[in-house]
């Protein structure tokens, strides 16, 4: 009986030291060493992995700044890859979805990791497909919301957000960045017609006028310079995939094409043409519309914001780390 015990306190132990804590699936995660989940993912903790992550890979990752929020805060690209053709990710465009934030500073680690050890990912040679294509994550387009959503009030204006907020003093809803404007409306892609509160709020105002805020303008202004052959955008919840912005012919067989697998990659339900928006204003709709490419919009999770844990996003990276190796393959036949 004593030997039953000492064992299953060694095998305890042995937990504390090595288990990964993705408790959604036992299959071996691959483990970052300097981006964690074990933390609410704000401005500062992405600011302080991605340059050690720099550090760590000096002549694989850059690093730019392509712009401030109204706050002040800087909104970084990390480009990894030296290929011409390119791929645009972004993340962290609604406040209360700063996972997907975690989820590429995660995937930036797990490609470097890769690359770095001249290992393949789910059979995807990354050292290669990084010589071929080159990928620009812009992991956190909100900073000042997500910093609202995580750490509060702080010393703002609490009667002028409160008032946005309709009255609640728990921003843990909040959506839009910290003027009150919806990121994901802002983009001149039939904003005209895009339906939007009358004035700021925490969710579903679109601005005065087409990308308004220097936020969305940052963002518009990098894709447009970059001009990649595809572009991604990352949002929570719904485990869905949005492709279909008013595409046609060859096109719409192309993007579609490349959404089916997408869904078989990460699992998650490929929204069918009738149940899309013809008209929206946001960054995948706009990208399709302007540069007549694919444009994706990925919503990982199954539950809402406020349902979802920190120690959730093991299950989001296992889900996604093979969607980016994926489209770089597809970009560099172009």
């Amino acid at each position: 009986m004593k030997r039953w015990v000492a064992a299953a306190i060694i095998i305890a132990l042995l937990c504390l030291e090595g288990c990964t804590p993705y408790k959604i699936s036992q299959k071996k995660a691959y483990r970052n060493e300097i981006v964690h989940t074990e933390v609410d993912y704000d401005y500062e903790q992405l600011k302080e992995d991605l340059f050690k992550l720099k550090e760590a890979h000096p002549e694989k990752l850059q690093v730019d700044t392509i712009g401030v929020s109204v706050e002040g805060r800087e909104i970084y690209a990390a480009r990894i890859g030296n290929g011409e053709k390119k791929l645009v990710v972004i993340g962290g465009v609604h406040a209360r979805e700063w996972m997907t934030s975690y989820l590429l500073m995660s995937l930036i680690e797990v490609y470097l990791n890769h690359d770095k050890e001249g290992k393949k990912l789910k059979g995807y040679p990354i050292y290669q497909l990084l010589e071929e294509a080159s990928v620009s994550f812009i992991p956190m387009m909100n900073p000042d919301g997500i910093d609202l959503v995580l750490n509060g009030i702080g010393n703002r204006n609490l009667e002028l957000l409160g008032a946005m907020n309709e009255g609640e003093e728990d921003f843990s809803r909040w959506k839009a960045n910290i003027a009150g404007v919806d990121l994901n409306r802002q983009f001149p892609a039939d904003w005209e017609e895009t339906e939007s509160k009358e004035g700021p709020s925490f969710e579903n105002y679109k601005g005065t006028f087409p990308l308004d805020q220097p936020e969305s303008q940052a963002v518009a202004n990098y894709t447009l310079k970059e001009k990649p052959e595809m572009a991604v955008a990352y949002h929570l919840s719904g485990s869905v995939i949005f492709w279909y912005y008013n595409q046609k012919d060859q096109a719409y067989k192309r993007d579609l094409k490349i959404g089916k697998k997408i869904g078989r990659i990460t699992r998650y339900k490929l929204v069918e043409k009738e149940d899309s928006e013809g008209i929206a204003a946001g960054y995948k709709d706009w990208f399709v519309k302007v540069f007549e490419k694919p444009g994706y919009t990925i919503e990982i999770g199954d539950q809402r914001y406020d349902q979802i844990g920190a120690d959730e996003g093991y299950r989001f990276i296992e889900e996604n780390q093979e969607v980016v190796p994926y489209l770089m393959r597809e970009i560099r036949k172009k």
